[in-house]
């Protein structure tokens, strides 16, 4: 009895047109086929399961095809027969977790310089090729340099990071992203009408969460729904199995949230725990569901509805969006800090929890404001006389003037005092930093000060990659040498000196670190997000900028960064440089710099729509009157 083969390796594309997803890469590749000009040595770097390496196979099909169709092989010379029959002699897959020695490498290197027996090229695939020892990749480095004309290599990775900068700059690079939820469920649909089953489209949106844009691994998730289905692949097959939530289950967590039904959300959570349900994935599809109900209440537009029906938003048609956005700020936050950890349960109810008593707070507030706002004498409606009547106008005036007068006054005298207990509380905090001769005094103070403050700064101040990576290109050692010794002497006691107001400038820069620096601008990384906006929006302030310029004794520009957003970062620029994409370096005065920023926030855009523009991306909203 043979085994059947998994659906990723039955159904594995044969040429580009079958391949889901990267179309910006196929475009390369195909036109670097049809002008016959491919580069020596590729790497393929990204997630899991997004087909790096059937690409890189069929790349090296296409290379070798005697006969071929426009871009795609012709399956009947003797190359592709070879080929689609696992014998191809010319074409070498190697797996570098199991054959990461030097000895392998050095195999390699003394057969590149023979002829190829049939072909006109011999292609070497080496799969997780982060896996190489460090004298393997030194050993690599001369013949992918330099190969012989009739060699190509195709090296493929998941840990970018790992791979060896001398060995990225022999390469010409490819980034394989995540594959689109479009392209990977009809892809996922094709194979299960391949397999005589329908899907339903809810699965279809299921199947995609969970997979996380790798292909094998959404096919894997069909294949043992298959196993139990009878002619329907649906939701509920997907839940006996994954033990995922329905789309019924998400929309009543939203309606539970909007009513302030505590109980019920958490008598859910509780029973979903017991049953095992993936919290991560139901964030993601969560989260989906959330942007198409901000997108259609922004733009009135019904076609941005995917996972839900006409009727499904007409539930949150008078919802407030405000609570749309916080919810989803709030659950996107609870899925980056727990995710792959075994407290993304307690932190998505609890996130979710903060919504619901945000937006009772909110309606307490509210209410307490006009009780406290409404004057005293009222107009009396039943009130006979003509005069009062006739002055109606003048008086509802009157009213309106004084009532909004009184509220604007008690928001004022309410952030006056806000800002005084701030001020009040940043000078104890100082005030307890100087005293304590723990190493932890600086952590501490920057975590109280960053949560004093949390509430001033309402703007997202985001840079362009144009803008942080016209930094790397101007980049150089002397000038990091330079801001590193300054940063590294920044909080010794001599330097410090008692200084409070200096402490308290300067702390928000406490644990990150210098990437790059060119001779007038910094690019900082922090590890949380957090930390690296609050730094960005102090920057705002020119008293801080001013005593930074002093210290520094330069106008410096300086771009704060999370690991994340730096990681993807230097992917982009070796993209960029590989494919020589790189303009000049721009020089850019420091003020206008931090003043361009500032005009940018403090526009008159509605403050909903730039969010949503933030979240969602400026191409998926459209206005309407």
């Amino acid at each position: 009895m043979e085994n059947k083969k998994s659906l990723y390796r039955e159904y594995r594309p044969k040429n580009f047109d079958q391949v889901a997803g990267h179309n910006g890469i196929k475009e390369i590749l195909i036109s670097q086929i049809n002008s016959n000009s491919f580069g020596h040595a590729l790497l393929f770097s990204g997630q899991r399961g997004t087909g790096k390496t059937s690409i890189a196979k069929i790349f090296a099909k296409i290379v070798n095809c005697q006969n071929l169709n426009g871009y795609n092989p012709c399956d009947n010379c003797i190359s592709c027969k070879e080929f689609n029959n696992n014998a191809h002699s010319d074409i070498f897959e190697i797996d570098a977790a199991s054959n990461n020695g030097v000895e392998e490498i050095r195999n390699i290197k003394a057969n590149v310089s023979l002829l190829p027996s049939f072909s006109k090229y011999k292609v070497y695939i080496i799969d997780e090729v982060h896996m190489l020892s460090n004298s393997a990749f030194n050993a690599l480095l001369k013949t992918l340099e330099e190969p012989p004309k009739h060699v190509i290599f195709i090296l493929a990775t998941t840990e970018f990071s790992k791979i060896p900068a001398t060995i990225i700059s022999r390469c010409q690079l490819f980034n394989f992203k995540k594959i689109g939820q479009k392209d990977l469920e009809q892809k996922v649909e094709e194979i299960c009408k391949a397999e005589g089953k329908i899907i339903t489209k809810e699965a279809l949106n299921e199947i995609y969460y969970m997979s996380d844009g790798s292909l094998r691994d959404a096919l894997n998730y069909l294949e043992q729904s298959l196993t139990i289905s009878e002619k329907e692949v649906n939701v509920e097959i997907l839940k006996k199995i994954f033990y995922i939530a329905t789309k019924v289950e998400k929309l009543n967590i939203i309606k539970n949230v909007i009513q302030g039904n505590t109980k019920e959300i958490i008598s859910y959570f509780e029973v979903s725990n017991n049953q095992g349900i993936d919290f991560q994935t139901m964030t993601l599809s969560l989260l989906d569901i959330i942007k198409e109900i901000i997108e259609v209440k922004l733009t009135q537009d019904y076609n941005f509805l995917s996972n839900l029906t006409i009727e499904d938003f007409n539930n949150f048609n008078q919802t407030d969006i405000k609570i749309m956005f916080d919810l989803a700020d709030n659950i996107s936050d609870s899925y980056t800090k727990s995710k792959n950890s075994n407290i993304s349960f307690q932190y998505i109810l609890i996130n979710i929890l903060k919504t619901v008593s945000t937006k009772k707070l909110i309606s307490v507030i509210e209410k307490d404001k006009l009780t406290c706002s409404l004057p005293t004498s009222t107009i009396n409606w039943d009130e006979p006389n003509t005069d009062k009547t006739n002055n109606l106008g003048e008086n509802l005036k009157e009213k309106s003037f004084e009532l909004n007068k009184n509220i604007v006054s008690q928001e004022k005298k309410s952030q006056d005092e806000k800002n005084m207990n701030n001020n009040f509380s940043v000078k104890n905090n100082i005030q307890d930093f100087f005293k304590e001769k723990d190493d932890s005094k600086f952590l501490k103070l920057q975590m109280k000060l960053l949560i004093s403050e949390a509430i001033i700064y309402k703007n997202i101040i985001d840079f362009t990659n144009d803008q942080i990576i016209n930094v790397l290109v101007g980049a150089n050692k002397q000038a990091r040498k330079y801001y590193e010794e300054k940063f590294e002497r920044m909080f010794n006691e001599e330097v410090i000196n008692g200084n409070s107001k200096f402490i308290e400038n300067f702390i928000m820069f406490y644990g990150s670190k210098i990437t790059a620096s060119s001779e007038d601008s910094v690019i900082l990384v922090s590890d949380e997000r957090t930390i690296s906006k609050w730094i960005n929006n102090r920057l705002q302030k020119p008293n801080i900028r001013k005593q930074i310029y002093e210290y520094f004794g330069k106008e410096v520009k300086i771009i704060s960064l999370d690991k994340t957003r730096w990681s993807e970062i230097k992917i982009e620029f070796m993209d960029r440089k590989n494919n020589n994409k790189l303009e000049e370096f721009k020089h850019i005065d420091t003020e206008y710099f931090y003043e361009a920023l500032n005009k940018k926030d403090d526009n008159d855009e509605n403050q909903y729509l730039k969010r949503a523009k933030e979240i969602l991306g400026d191409q998926n909203i459209k206005v309407v009157n």
